[in-house]
């Protein structure tokens, strides 16, 4: 018997392949006629924007609380404001071949800080997957490795660093303050409003 084509499946899967893919080149492109901070003040406002329509329509708009809420400040200060920010403002000053290299070694991260903190139970398979997963990157964007040596690109580099680091923070500490599933549009719709102001 022959399994059906899950089409939405593809469709998933073609539109991250392009829209997520894509994000650097996108980024770099803005940041060479628009202030990084603004271009990522007008990214938070549109997607805010999107959720808040989408929130409306399903009639599942409204206040989560003042816990909640500290939790989502606390993780768009780390995922939105410092990871997504930072990495604006590096490529602002280097290319996007090198800012998908950094920024590839995040799963790496987040896999091996979830083990130390005991969140999630070694496995090899999954070493093996995102280590993989990583080399995959390196492998695409190896003509940029030398990059990494360039003086004139520490800044920039240091700014990844920092962005990173608050994504692999915020990942983690998501993973061990998981709020209920259905509440995920109402969650980012507060991060991107708050980061959207802040930024």
């Amino acid at each position: 018997m022959k399994s059906k084509i899950d089409l939405k499946l593809i469709l998933a899967l073609t539109g991250v392949a392009l829209i997520w893919g894509t994000t650097y080149l996108g980024i770099r492109v803005a940041v060479e006629s628009i202030p990084a901070w603004y271009v990522t003040a007008i990214r938070q406002t549109i997607a805010s924007l999107i959720i808040l329509i989408i929130l409306i329509k399903q009639k599942e708009l409204k206040w989560i609380g003042w816990a909640s809420f500290k939790r989502q400040i606390l993780l768009s200060i780390l995922m939105v404001v410092i990871a997504n920010g930072m990495t604006t403002v590096a490529e602002k000053t280097i290319p996007s071949g090198l800012t998908s290299l950094i920024n590839a070694t995040s799963p790496l991260l987040v896999f091996l800080g979830c083990v130390f903190l005991g969140i999630q139970k070694p496995s090899l398979k999954g070493f093996i997957g995102v280590f993989v997963g990583f080399l995959g990157i390196v492998f695409i964007f190896r003509d940029g490795i030398s990059d990494l040596l360039e003086p004139g690109y520490r800044n920039g580099i240091l700014s990844l660093v920092i962005a990173v680091s608050g994504w692999t923070i915020g990942t983690i500490y998501s993973k061990k303050h998981s709020g209920k599933p259905q509440y995920i549009f109402l969650n980012l719709f507060y991060q991107f409003v708050f980061s959207a102001i802040v930024q």
